[in-house]
């Protein structure tokens, strides 16, 4: 990713602080951007009570996008008056990803920035709270941000080292420059994690001839030689500090990476698989989420 400039900020309601806002100004300490301010209105009685004349109904939904509107550009002159453009998106609508979404594909900005929502995830694995959604399904970087300020804490790089077509060696080359870019914005250590699987002490029992134990530390040098590598032709060598190498599934090891580290951000690519199998399964972007308590850049291949 490089150094954005138009940025999509999501504007979720009426509050002191707009943590999402916060992070798309500093961006202006580095070049000059412009900001489009989207969010949604929504009153469902509006839509379902029957009672109020058609054109009744339509007058408040316009009393109430103009309340929504006017909220937003007395954001927006603040932003102007730091010699920042700005601009104003407002739609009628009760499914925020879906807003998202279409305008992403007509603005096509370099970064969405949102704040983590507050909602739960759900049992229920068909039902997607917003931020899932939009892991799984925004076509731009998307960055989703729990305070308002940056810190100089660890900014870690998630990376598969095996992948081996073009489109994730690509994303994992995205990963580590988006991860440097924020590092030099936050003056931030860069560490990298990169998952392995392990063979179970088990496996012995049906081969007895297998030393486990040599083939799993066999296993964790190719992968850390793999990613020493990867990290080498994209220009980047930390120290061995900060290299992880970590064994198990990856929203597992990410998070035991995490909470050793405590890092401010987390980049990683979310591959937004689709039907079925994403429902009952998620994604790494997904669960990484669930599991951490820190903030998180998704990129897709």
């Amino acid at each position: 990713m490089k150094m954005p400039h138009h940025i999509l900020v999501i504007i979720s309601g009426k509050h002191k602080e707009h943590e999402a806002l916060q992070r798309a100004i500093k961006f202006a300490e580095y070049r000059d951007i412009h900001i489009h301010l989207l969010s949604t209105n929504y009153e469902p009685a509006l839509d379902l009570n029957e009672v109020l004349p058609s054109e009744q109904r339509d007058q408040l939904k316009e009393q109430h996008l103009a309340d929504r509107t006017f909220y937003l550009q007395s954001i927006a002159k603040e932003v102007k008056s730091q010699d920042i453009e700005c601009s104003v998106i407002v739609k009628w609508s009760p499914h925020l990803h879906e807003v998202i979404e279409d305008v992403v594909k007509t603005l096509q900005p370099d970064l969405v920035i949102k704040r983590v929502s507050a909602e739960p995830l759900s049992i229920n694995p068909f039902a997607l709270p917003t931020d899932r959604h939009l892991i799984r399904h925004c076509q731009a970087p998307l960055l989703l941000v729990k305070h308002s300020s940056w810190t100089n804490d660890p900014i870690l790089a998630a990376v598969d080292v095996l992948t081996t077509d073009a489109d994730h060696i690509a994303l994992n080359s995205a990963v580590i420059a988006s991860a440097k870019l924020f590092s030099h914005i936050q003056l931030s250590p860069l560490h990298v994690v990169n998952a392995y699987t392990t063979y179970a002490v088990s496996a012995a029992m049906d081969f007895p001839t297998l030393d486990v134990k040599q083939l799993n530390s066999n296993t964790e040098n190719y992968h850390r030689d793999k990613l020493n590598q990867l990290l080498e032709q994209n220009q980047l060598v930390p120290k061995p500090s900060q290299l992880h190498v970590e064994s198990g599934l990856p929203d597992l090891a990410i998070a035991k990476v995490v909470g050793e580290l405590k890092p401010q951000l987390v980049v990683m690519g979310s591959v937004g698989r689709k039907g079925i199998s994403a429902a009952l399964m998620g994604n790494t972007a997904e669960s990484v989420l669930a599991r951490l308590n820190c903030e998180v850049l998704c990129l897709k291949p």
